[in-house]
């Protein structure tokens, strides 16, 4: 996993692949399976490593959704935010001597033009159609984003720009977007039909909550009611005006 996932070793992929499916293709039908449960409604996916193939492709919505998916198991959050890692000695090579970095510059504090204190990870990628690409995570007082780029290139200067980037929407995203808790004093679980909109809404609430929904309902209700009473109160004051106007 750390060969895969920090220096972008396809070999590991290959290997990790068979050992759960037997072969490549099989695996490849379990991605392509994992991504339409998640949501992926325009990714086809036929190896793991994500090596040039015309029938492989993605968006950077799907890739996203995936991403999200793979944060939630903390495996691998702590893999994916390791900056070197070093191979065990086995029998075949018996030297810890097989140490590499990860290819993520957002998170290697050694990388200055690139190192961002509050990315959390994810992944880079490349391929000559595909040109750079990064799936970018960020967290900061407990909010945490996900930014996709792809097909970038270089500046003139020779700076990579899906780092750059990335960091610029991290900058902007943290500046302007907060998350916000409602404090639920109750556990009771109740479900709320609001017919204006169509659909039920369920939902785990206070009796504060519970009013606020039902407040909207009746604020709703009255909108409606005085529409309907100015369209008449309208209609019959054209009708009063035209009247000392016109003789009957």
């Amino acid at each position: 996993m750390y060969a895969m996932l920090l220096p972008s070793a396809n070999d590991a992929a290959n290997v990790l692949a068979e050992h759960v499916s037997g072969s490549i293709s099989e695996f490849a039908v379990l991605m392509n399976e994992k991504a339409e449960e998640i949501g992926c409604t325009n990714s086809h996916f036929t190896n793991p490593s994500g090596v040039h193939d015309e029938n492989l492709y993605s968006t950077a919505y799907d890739l996203s959704l995936i991403a999200r998916y793979a944060m939630n198991f903390e495996t691998f959050r702590e893999i994916i935010a390791t900056t070197t890692y070093t191979l065990p000695a086995t029998e075949k090579h018996p030297k810890a001597d097989r140490t590499f970095g990860i290819s993520n510059a957002l998170v290697r504090p050694d990388s200055s033009n690139y190192y961002y204190e509050y990315a959390t990870g994810i992944k880079t990628g490349f391929t000559n159609p595909a040109k750079d690409c990064l799936v970018a995570s960020a967290k900061k007082d407990d909010v945490e984003f996900i930014i996709v780029v792809l097909g970038s290139d270089q500046l003139e200067n020779g700076l990579r720009k899906k780092f750059i980037d990335c960091k610029t929407l991290f900058e902007f995203a943290f500046d302007n977007y907060t998350s916000h808790y409602l404090k639920l004093q109750q556990e009771n679980k109740k479900e709320v039909k609001v017919t204006y909109y169509d659909y039920p809404i369920e939902a785990t609430s206070s009796s504060s909550l519970f009013n606020f929904k039902v407040l909207v309902l009746v604020i709703d209700y009255f909108r409606t009611w005085f529409c309907k009473c100015a369209n008449y109160l309208s209609l019959e004051l054209v009708h009063f005006l035209v009247s000392l106007v016109l003789p009957y």
